[in-house]
């Protein structure tokens, strides 16, 4: 009798031994009842500099799990919940709440993140604890160079955007314009963060590649109150086209300063960040109008690019949206966070559950490297291939490798009418025509 308690003591023991070296995210996928648990960490700046943006997109991230949970939880039957951090406009904070997160809400995998600064921060503490990042909004290339294997990005790189631009200007501005491409005058500027020095890579590039006359090549920082010394270059270099990479203040401020100091342009092209916002057209009104923007998702489209029940979730979310702020969502902060969680919540969480057994980070993560999704299968318009160690991505305009970046996203040219932006390339997703040069109304159009 003493033997068999003796050893009955030392397996229980050793069973406490194994429990009490459990990961931070062992029992996030199964209560005590063995039923499955959903509970995301999102990471948002609600707070500082990014807050009106930053709300907008943790608002749409709450909306898609609201809309989940209303027909029952990811596949139909398991609830989502979700603990929330503001990460304050710093990294430093997004990471320490990344840690948080993980370590005491015990979370299996995090969203966020609008800045790829945070982003960058972010990526470190998952990488660090094999936890995924779901990141929706952190654009830079240089998140998903570094070899990580636990960050995973659905939408375009922001050096994408830059080529998309570029590839918009040499299919309309030759005929727009009246030139040959060569002899098409191109300035580049752009805030000098990862994200800006990104999108103007991918201009460079790409300008080179189809042999336009580059007469200006400017970064900026994105906390300058003063644009007057670039704009007096743009003056004197006479760009017929300007491409432009901001953030919404310093957006505006150059918007004020062009017209105070008299810059005209005749092809303004945009790269998402500050121009596609509501908060841009709040701040410069009829002045965003004729504005064409570089998005990662489309904004006014074509739905008839989707499936049949991806349109009315569309809809759903387009109603649902303008009936409680006002206003349509139709801007790429508030549009892309909800395709991205919706993507999550309705792809990767159930064959994760369906075929890994539960909603652990590693089974996150496999089921994300397997996605494999058509054209036309996602909110964002195009399909999903998440590349991995062994398959890395070579994006073609740059040359660089990328792990966890969705291989089939590319970006939009969306284009403000009566401060409303609409989807006008590619030709499938286009609600209207675009309008390549500014018309003569507009105050920064060159006659």
């Amino acid at each position: 009798m003493f033997r068999a308690t003796k050893l009955l003591s030392l397996v229980l023991g050793v069973l406490l031994i194994f429990t009490g070296c459990a990961s931070p995210q062992d029992g996030a996928s199964q209560d005590q009842t063995g039923d499955i648990q959903i509970k995301l960490g999102v990471i948002e700046p609600v707070s500082g500099s990014m807050a009106p943006l930053g709300t907008a997109e943790y608002e749409a991230i709450k909306m898609a799990i609201d809309m989940v949970n209303e027909e029952g939880g990811v596949l139909g039957k398991y609830k989502v919940e979700h603990v929330f951090a503001d990460s304050q406009s710093n990294p430093s904070v997004g990471a320490s709440e990344a840690e948080r997160l993980i370590t005491t809400e015990k979370v299996p995998i995090l969203l966020g993140s609008y800045s790829s600064a945070i982003a960058m921060a972010i990526s470190e503490i998952a990488e660090r604890y094999k936890v995924p990042l779901w990141e929706m909004s952190g654009a830079t290339d240089d998140l998903l160079i570094r070899g990580y294997q636990w960050t995973f990005r659905n939408e375009a790189m922001a050096s994408s955007w830059g080529a998309s631009g570029v590839e918009f200007v040499a299919e309309y501005a030759p005929e727009a314009l009246g030139k040959e491409l060569k002899d098409i005058k191109v300035a580049i500027v752009h805030e000098d963060g990862p994200y800006g020095t990104a999108v103007s890579d991918g201009n460079r590039k790409y300008a080179e590649k189809f042999g336009m006359n580059i007469v200006l090549d400017e970064g900026y920082s994105s906390k300058t109150v003063d644009l007057s010394n670039i704009i007096m270059k743009l003056k004197s270099a006479e760009p017929d086209v300007l491409l432009l990479t901001s953030y919404v203040t310093d957006a505006i401020l150059f918007n004020r300063q062009a017209k105070e100091l008299g810059f005209k342009v005749k092809m303004l092209v945009t790269h998402s960040g500050g121009h596609s916002v509501q908060a841009f057209v709040d701040g410069v009104g009829k002045d965003a109008d004729y504005i064409l923007t570089v998005d990662p998702v489309p904004c006014k489209f074509n739905t008839d690019a989707l499936s049949p029940e991806l349109e009315a979730l569309h809809e759903q979310f387009v109603e649902r949206w303008t009936e409680k702020f006002g206003n349509p969502p139709y801007h790429h902060v508030e549009s892309r966070q909800f395709a991205q969680t919706i993507l999550l919540l309705k792809e990767v969480l159930p064959l994760a559950i369906e075929k890994h057994d539960g909603v652990t980070p590693e089974a996150i993560a496999a089921a994300a490297k397997e996605l494999d999704l058509p054209d036309g299968s996602t909110l964002m318009g195009y399909g999903v291939k998440i590349s991995t160690p062994e398959d890395p991505f070579r994006d073609p305009w740059l040359g660089n490798e990328h792990i966890g970046q969705n291989i089939k996203a590319h970006a939009y040219i969306n284009q403000y009418f009566d401060g409303t932006l609409h989807t006008v390339w590619p030709e499938e997703f286009a609600a209207v025509e675009p309008v390549p040069v500014l018309p003569p109304e507009h105050p920064l159009a060159a006659q």
